[in-house]
């Protein structure tokens, strides 16, 4: 009987010491995954908040340097570095997109700066000298006809070279009759031009025939002084949701960009600024080219039911 309850009193003190050691076996195992988590979860995600931190503030992290942790977490900084990428992308081309229509308006101002200087004043010169002439010789015999039908011819050409300038500013023909009128105008200023229309015209609101008009003209401009093209033509095409306007030259050609900001570094403003008008339309804009094989710029804006110009 003594041996039995020996026996019972040994296996219980024995399966009470395995039990006290599975006990710290389980605090420690417990501890260790803690510390795991801790190291290889919370502290490489708290790196990850760390570096986010400055977004709110408009600053775009790198997300380059590797944070440790778990494989999951590894994925996350990579799909993360590529989102910053994207975004310190889409702000370089914001501001060259910026840069680019600020040195467009540059240049369009110094450009009609040179030619009101380089034109119009040095006619207007010539005028008055024309006109001096005529009032020193007043009372001569004949009377100066001449310098007076020379003053007169000069007046009339500097009121076309206007009427030209403001007709590149503003279209007054676009607002009186339409975009197909003022678009036959503008192919007639270009000998080498062959303007067609296809379609049933339909009223388009003003903002869309002017995005149009701008096109046609940026890519005629384009053709003839850099381009020098011999043929240039001009199709527009109306359909029952939108209009479109294609223009092709057998000019030199040139190596269109990937993206298309990235005309601002050959020269092309215009262009650029065009198909940010175009996109506001819900429109778009396509420009292929290749040296020696010309270029082809293809203009699409979809139809509204507000019409305001034909």
């Amino acid at each position: 009987m003594n041996h039995n309850m020996s026996t019972h009193i040994t296996q219980m003190t024995h399966y009470d010491g395995m039990l006290h050691w599975c006990s710290w076996l389980a605090v420690v195992v417990l501890i260790m995954w803690v510390v795991w988590v801790v190291y290889r979860v919370l502290l490489p995600l708290q790196r990850l908040s760390r570096l986010t931190t400055t977004l709110t503030e408009g600053d775009i992290p790198s997300f380059a340097q590797p944070v440790g942790g778990i494989r999951e977490i590894e994925q996350l900084r990579c799909s993360l570095q590529r989102m910053s990428e994207q975004l310190q992308a889409g702000q370089r081309r914001e501001v060259a997109f910026r840069n680019s229509l600020a040195e467009g308006q540059e240049q369009e101002r110094l450009r009609i700066a040179r030619e009101i200087h380089d034109d119009t004043i040095q006619k207007l010169i010539l005028v008055t000298h024309s006109l001096e002439r005529a009032t020193n010789s007043i009372e001569s015999t004949p009377p100066p006809l001449n310098h007076i039908t020379h003053a007169r011819k000069q007046l009339i050409v500097v009121i076309n070279d206007l009427r030209e300038l403001i007709t590149h500013l503003r279209p007054t023909l676009l607002d009186e009759l339409g975009l197909v009128a003022a678009l036959e105008a503008l192919c007639e200023q270009y000998p080498q031009v062959h303007f067609s229309l296809i379609g049933q015209c339909s009223s388009i609101t003003a903002d869309h025939a002017l995005a149009l008009f701008r096109a046609a003209q940026e890519a005629l401009r384009n053709a003839q002084h850099h381009a020098h093209a011999n043929d240039i033509w001009v199709t527009l095409t109306y359909t029952q949701g939108s209009v479109m306007l294609d223009v092709r030259d057998d000019g030199v050609g040139f190596n269109v960009p990937n993206q298309f900001q990235g005309l601002a570094m050959n020269g092309h403003f215009g262009l650029l600024g065009i198909r940010e008008r175009i996109l506001q339309l819900g429109g778009s804009l396509k420009i292929s080219s290749e040296i020696q094989h010309g270029t082809h710029l293809y203009a699409y804006v979809p139809l509204v039911s507000t019409p305001t110009t034909a």
